[in-house]
């Protein structure tokens, strides 16, 4: 039952990609429960007012979450839509991720002026992104190119793109589809070479935990193996102790009944790449599989270093 017939607030980031996948989750929502009403608002978040500074100076992940987390917290919605790899591998204590409902493209791909390959980019050609994982990922791949950093929503670097400010940059597949401009895509990097972000595709709801009846609401849009997919990248990044700083990447993909993990950590140079993969069975444990992951990394950076 619906008490007080009430209508259950959604909110998302005020960006037209968070609004989009937000509107996703509504009509999912609307589907399992045609006889509640939602509503979706947008909130400004610190990252979206400051769209200059680097976000690990700012703070790394999370500076799209806290004003979210406010508003869950006083009430003044019901449930948050997230980018899954926005949130900080351990959510505020009084929050939980109630539903993964989908996942998009994982892969990180290339957009650039001409018609280039990363591997064939002409020497010292500029590529943009803040992202201290893409830029060490670049690095790692081409040593020979310079990198610079960018701020702003798709649209914005696009167009800092095509007026000349750099001559290519890193973007998630995922956004560009969900915006319907995956047209402009140059080359789709393999994500288990150019790694995404833990998260990177997968839109996550946050509920208020001890919310049994919004907690409820929610779970009926979840899927459960995107979820555990999740809970494995989730699980390395926590373990592994590492935010929006850090250049490291980790994907897990379900392949018959087994969860399988890619993950792997690199310096900030991009000097030293470090990868392992591992594998469970479904229901043997997502979130340790993940730590799994993430311990066999620090036991390879141990032993380089000894």
């Amino acid at each position: 039952m619906n008490p007080g017939g009430k209508t259950i607030i959604i909110g998302a980031r005020a960006s037209r990609l968070a609004v989009i996948q937000a509107e996703k989750v509504r009509k999912l929502l609307e589907k399992a429960h045609p006889h509640l009403n939602f509503e979706l608002i947008e909130i400004t978040t610190s990252g979206d007012r400051d769209r200059h500074t680097p976000l690990a100076q700012m703070g790394g992940v999370g500076v799209f979450v806290k004003e979210m987390e406010y508003a869950l917290k006083d009430g003044g919605i019901d449930m948050a839509v997230h980018s899954a790899k926005d949130l900080p591998s351990t959510l505020t204590e009084g929050f939980i991720i109630g539903a993964v409902p989908e996942r998009g493209a994982v892969e990180d791909c290339l957009v650039c002026k001409g018609n280039w390959k990363l591997n064939a980019i002409p020497i010292s050609s500029i590529i943009a992104t803040s992202s201290p994982r893409r830029r060490a990922l670049v690095k790692w791949f081409r040593p020979d190119l310079e990198l610079c950093d960018v701020r702003g929503n798709v649209e914005t670097r696009l167009r800092k793109l095509k007026e000349g400010e750099f001559d290519g940059i890193i973007l998630a597949r995922a956004g560009l589809k969900r915006l319907g401009m995956e047209r402009v895509i140059n080359e789709i990097l393999d994500p288990l070479e150019f790694l995404p972000a833990p998260g990177q595709g997968a839109i996550a709801v946050e509920v208020r935990a001890g919310d049994d009846f919004t907690l409820d609401i929610a779970a009926a849009v979840d899927d459960p193996q995107i979820n555990a997919c999740l809970q494995a990248e989730r699980g390395f990044l926590r373990r592994l102790g590492a935010g929006c700083a850090s250049a490291v990447g980790g994907y897990c993909r379900l392949e018959g009944r087994k969860l399988m993990i890619t993950a792997g950590m690199l310096d900030l140079s991009g000097k030293k790449f470090l990868k392992t993969e591992g594998e469970c069975d479904i229901g043997d444990g997502a979130e340790r599989l993940g730590e799994a992951a993430a311990e066999a990394l620090i036991r390879q950076e141990t032993r380089i270093a000894n």
